[in-house]
C-alpha cells in the first residue's frame, strides 16, 4: 500500500505540499484545492509545471479530489457539473492520473434518494469517462444521498459501469446519520467496488462526531489495515485528516472542504496522523 495525502488538508501552497510529502515520506499527492483554486480551475500551464516538479521529486498524483455531483440534481447544476467533469479529465491528463472523485448529490431534506432514482444521472458521465479513459470514484458522505458504503454499493450495482468505482472512507462512517460501522460493515459492503482509501479517524458520542488523530478514534485501523492487506489491496491510503490540533472545522467546511481557511492549522495535525498511520502499519508488519 502506498501513502498519500489530500494537499489542502495541509496547505494551499503547491510548493509546501511537495515539501510536506518529501519530509513525511509520502509517495503521492491527491489534489483538491491548491493556491486557493479548485483543481479543475487551475490553468493548464500551471499543471504542466507542477507535473514537471512532481516527476523530478519522484512523486505521483494518485487522484483529483473533485466535487463532481456535490450539488442538487437540478438541470442547470448538472450541466455545470458535466463541464466540471470534462475539466477534471483535462487536468488528470496533464497530471498523469486516472482517478477523479465524485458524489451522488446532496440529499434533500425529506430523505435520501434511492439508487434506482440516482442511477440515470450517471449515464452521461459514464459516456464521458469512457471517451476520456478516466475512472470516477464515488465517495460515501453524510451530506449526500449515499451517506454510507452500503448505500453507495447499491448505487454502483444499479449503475453497473466499470468506469465508476468507490472510495472507502471509514472515518466518514462515524458521521453517517444511519450509523454504519466502519469495519467490518462498511468495508464489506463496498469491497467489490473498492479502488481507493481515504484515511481519517473520528469519535462519535451523543449523536455528534469529531475527527481525531488517526488511531485514537473509533475506526479500528489495525484490524482494517490487516484486512486490506489480506485481501490484496495494494492501492493508495490517502490522508484526509479533517482534524486540527487547536481548532475544529465547521459543518460547512466539512460539507465543502477547500480554501485557505480550511487548510489553516492542518499541517501539524496531518503530520501527526501520518506518523500515527505509519506506526500502525509498522506494528502490523505492513510497512
Amino acid at each position: 500500500m502506498k501513502l498519500a495525502f489530500i494537499t489542502d488538508e495541509v496547505t494551499q501552497s503547491f510548493d509546501e505540499a511537495v515539501r510536506f510529502a518529501i519530509e513525511n515520506g509520502l509517495a503521492g499527492l491527491e489534489l483538491r484545492s491548491v493556491e486557493d483554486t479548485p483543481i479543475d480551475a487551475v490553468p493548464a500551464d500551471t499543471l504542466r509545471a507542477w507535473k514537471k516538479r512532481l516527476d523530478a521529486e519522484g512523486l505521483a498524483v494518485c487522484g483529483l479530489a473533485g466535487s463532481f455531483y456535490k450539488c442538487a440534481p437540478e438541470p442547470k447544476a448538472i450541466a455545470a457539473q458535466l463541464k466540471k467533469l470534462e475539466r477534471l479529465c483535462d487536468a488528470a491528463d496533464l497530471l498523469g492520473c486516472e482517478n477523479l472523485r465524485g458524489f451522488a448529490f446532496f440529499a434533500p431534506p425529506e430523505g435520501s434518494l434511492p439508487a434506482e432514482a440516482l442511477a440515470p444521472y450517471f449515464e452521461e458521465p459514464v459516456r464521458l469517462l469512457e471517451r476520456r479513459g478516466k475512472t470516477l470514484l464515488l465517495e460515501a458522505d453524510p451530506s449526500v444521498n449515499t451517506s454510507n458504503h452500503a448505500a453507495l454499493a447499491r448505487l454502483l450495482a444499479a449503475i453497473g459501469a466499470p468506469r465508476l468505482r468507490a472510495i472507502f472512507d471509514p472515518g466518514n462512517c462515524l458521521y453517517d446519520p444511519l450509523g454504519e460501522t466502519p469495519f467490518p460493515d462498511g468495508y464489506n459492503a463496498i469491497r467489490p467496488w473498492l479502488a481507493h482509501v481515504h484515511i481519517k479517524d473520528a469519535v462519535r458520542a451523543g449523536g455528534e462526531a469529531q475527527c481525531v488523530r488517526v488511531g485514537t478514534g473509533q475506526v479500528g485501523y489495525p484490524a482494517l489495515l490487516r484486512r486490506l492487506a489480506a485481501d490484496g489491496y495494494d492501492g493508495w491510503l490517502s490522508m484526509e485528516t479533517h482534524y486540527r490540533l487547536n481548532a475544529r472545522l465547521s459543518e460547512e467546511q466539512l460539507r465543502r472542504p477547500g480554501g485557505a481557511a480550511f487548510s489553516e492549522g492542518g499541517a501539524a495535525a496531518t503530520a501527526e496522523s501520518v506518523a500515527a498511520l505509519k506506526e500502525i502499519l509498522s506494528g502490523e508488519g505492513l510497512l
